[in-house]
């Protein structure tokens, strides 16, 4: 009985550690990269040192999930997961360490040196983790340059990012950019959702052109002529009595008056509840193997040790 006992305790330890293990790494809901850039088939020559041959597509400067597949699961920070994104808009792979490429904030900031075997596929992506250099962290700002001897490549001010938000290029290598909430790291960036069309009043407006007459009018005392009668038809059509549009005076206003979108502040971007299972995971995950350890302690000095 207690053998029977102490294997099903070690397999429902095993088992619970098992699923939050799988729950913690399927949370990011996003990709990551690795820190050590993957390598390039061929022979890639030398990037050249012209400006817009590779370019910054993308940029997350506040984490607050996993973007860096180094890692484990669950765990980030603003050192080990703040990314830069380099695109290459070249027809043919290129090495940018063998160039000596380095990224900095401006003019007598520090410089941040590629890795070793940093090459960019043709058409591809490259993915930076520039905070590990302390001394490029040191002097870094919202500003940052792609260099090759000298020569600026590219370079970018992001602008206010909320946490796991990217400042991206709205489509690889153009010209415009844009605040995405869904960043796409080594990969091509999404293009921002369609901003819904202005709403536009009728040709003319209710007292355009063709709008109301007085009373001392040409179409009459106290009635709106043939434009504006026609416009309330089609959206007014319930004010009309017998046929007979009424006197302006007679009409009801809505008892409720209608609110003015924009003066509805806009809810703030709340970090995704994601994060939070992570911190709940840890801890558990840390408790199942201790209790899994003392368990096998235990089966030892009961069945094994030597009297």
């Amino acid at each position: 009985m207690r053998h029977f006992a102490a294997v099903a305790l070690v397999l429902m330890l095993f088992l619970s550690i098992t699923t939050l293990s799988v729950s913690a790494s399927s949370v990011t809901g996003h990709g990551c990269a690795p820190r050590v850039p993957p390598a390039v088939p061929g022979n890639p020559a030398a990037a050249p040192a012209v400006s817009g041959v590779i370019v910054i597509n993308e940029v997350l400067l506040t984490p607050f999930s996993t973007w860096n597949c180094s890692e484990s699961p669950g765990t980030y920070s603003l050192i080990t997961d703040t990314w830069i994104e380099l695109y290459n808009t070249q027809n043919k792979p290129l090495n940018l360490y063998a160039s000596h490429a380095v990224i900095d904030s401006g003019p007598g900031t520090n410089f941040f040196y590629l890795p070793f075997g940093a090459s960019i596929a043709p058409h591809g992506y490259l993915v930076l983790f520039p905070r590990y250099d302390a001394s490029f962290l040191s002097t870094q700002t919202s500003t940052l340059r792609l260099l090759i001897g000298g020569v600026v490549l590219d370079q970018v001010t992001v602008a206010h990012l909320n946490p796991d938000q990217s400042y991206a290029r709205t489509a690889d290598g153009t010209a415009s950019w844009h605040v995405s909430s869904m960043p796409t790291i080594d990969s091509s960036n999404s293009t921002p959702p369609a901003t819904p069309p202005a709403a536009t009043s009728p040709p003319g407006g209710q007292n355009g052109p063709g709008g109301n007459s007085g009373s001392d009018g040409n179409t009459g005392s106290g009635h709106s002529n043939r434009s504006t009668s026609t416009w309330n038809k089609a959206n007014n059509s319930k004010a009309l009595v017998n046929g007979v549009q009424p006197q302006w005076s007679n009409l009801q206003l809505p008892a409720v008056t209608p609110t003015n979108a924009s003066s509805t502040a806009p809810s703030a971007v709340t970090p995704s509840s994601s994060n939070f299972a992570d911190i709940v995971r840890r801890p558990a995950l840390t408790v199942l193997f201790i209790l899994l350890a003392l368990v096998i302690l235990w089966c030892w000095r009961v069945f094994y040790k030597k009297p």
